[in-house]
């Protein structure tokens, strides 16, 4: 765990933001890795990797109510591995262009998320294993400070 933060920090100090996110994407089958931040009744992707490399996404901004990061909290992720059959997705009527999700908050110490840091793809994907929710958890620590709590 120690040898993957120091990378991500070496990407992060060399590539930036998108470094960290191509290093992180590099390690799951999801096809996108992003940085949201929660505005309002939208969230608006700060940083978005595309494993494929396309650029300009629908993805850039999301009605809260469509978006799966609107169930993550400061203690709890949010994943699915395919939205369209998920039972609590269904029973709670969301509908979202996003299949497989994997997301964890971006927030300070002890408020409600002011942002998200997430794995997601547009097929079904399984959940990242356990040691890359936890590395993903870490990672959005050191994210957050060097975004610089996105001005707070």
């Amino acid at each position: 765990m120690n040898h993957g933060l120091a990378v991500l920090k070496s990407k992060l100090d060399v590539g930036g933001i998108m470094g960290a996110l191509n290093y992180l994407n590099s390690r799951i089958d999801h096809r996108f890795t992003a940085i949201y931040k929660f505005q309002g009744s939208m969230q608006r992707a700060v940083f978005l990797y595309d494993k494929l490399g396309q650029s300009g996404s629908r993805l850039n901004a999301i009605a809260m109510s469509e978006s799966l990061s609107r169930f993550i909290t400061v203690s709890e992720p949010f994943g699915v591995t395919n939205s369209a059959t998920d039972a609590f997705l269904n029973e709670n009527g969301h509908r979202s262009v996003v299949t497989s999700f994997y997301g964890v908050s971006l927030s300070p110490a002890g408020t409600r998320p002011t942002g998200s840091l997430c794995h997601f793809d547009l097929k079904p994907q399984s959940l990242p294993s356990p040691v890359e929710r936890d590395f993903l958890n870490r990672a959005s620590s050191l994210l957050f400070i060097r975004l610089n709590g996105f001005g707070h």
